[in-house]
């Protein structure tokens, strides 16, 4: 199928699994709208795609903010004039217990993580509805599935993400709107960089450990889930919704 004329918003999509989905779907020819909190990174990424012969535009916004995704999805109904494909990638993980959490904490990543997905979702629809349909991907993680210690909000914003995703594809499913997500499992990304620095071992012997952690023998690229969240969003896959598609090395069926 030819992607050349769609249009596809990517959240997050300054780093990580964002950047690595926002420059699958340009190179599949779609027009990529990446938005990030931060307007560098949004720009760098568009840059790279456009340097690469890619269609895109970084756009900066706060995936938590209801006046953001308003103010964001206008510019991009107003540009493009059409939406076609959502993929809420936007996440933040802070590994902290739960008798030390604040409520401002626990607060900040049920926002950035969940609240982010319903008010996207929320203003896309009417203009996927609009157009006669649209697809719909939810980044969410292996920690809606199994958990390590410290990361209370983080499975629960991503378990969340989950049941809303099977409640949006209910809600839409005679109305041409597929919603899916995505699970990754450990995948080598700024967050996971982020999370081994905090650690005194060195970086070389937790990344080995990493690798020999997981069942296929190596932590994830972000291009694989990139590969993934194309195959959810794509029309050749137009029986698919309210579905869950674990990517996690076997991660998750290791006992």
């Amino acid at each position: 199928m030819s992607w050349s004329d769609k249009v596809v918003i990517v959240t997050g999509g300054g780093s990580g699994i964002g950047r690595a989905i926002a420059h699958r779907f340009a190179r599949e020819g779609a027009s990529v709208v990446v938005v990030d909190r931060s307007a560098s990174k949004a720009e760098q990424v568009a840059g790279e795609i456009g340097g690469s012969g890619g269609r895109a535009a970084g756009m900066a916004a706060d995936a938590s903010s209801e006046a953001d995704v308003r103010r964001v999805v206008a510019d991009i109904l107003k540009q493009y004039g059409r939406i076609d494909v959502l993929v809420n990638n936007a996440a933040i993980c802070p590994q902290i217990r739960l008798t030390d959490l604040t409520l401002g904490q626990w607060n900040e990543v049920i926002t950035n993580n969940l609240t982010s997905v319903f008010l996207f979702c929320r203003e896309v629809i009417p203009a996927m509805l609009q157009g006669g349909g649209g697809t719909i991907v939810n980044v969410s993680s292996v920690h809606a599935l199994a958990t390590l210690g410290g990361y209370s909000a983080y499975a629960a914003s991503k378990g969340g993400i989950v049941a809303m995703t099977r409640a949006i594809a209910l809600d839409f499913a005679k109305q041409n709107i597929r919603v899916n997500t995505v699970l990754p499992g450990a995948i080598q990304t700024p967050m996971l960089e982020s999370s081994v620095k905090q650690l005194d071992t060195p970086r070389e012997e937790i990344m080995r450990e990493w690798n020999e952690a997981q069942p296929i023998g190596r932590v994830g690229q972000p291009e694989e889930i990139a590969s993934v969240v194309l195959f959810a969003a794509s029309p050749d896959n137009s029986f698919m919704t309210g579905a869950t598609l674990v990517a996690d090395g076997g991660m998750t069926i290791d006992l």
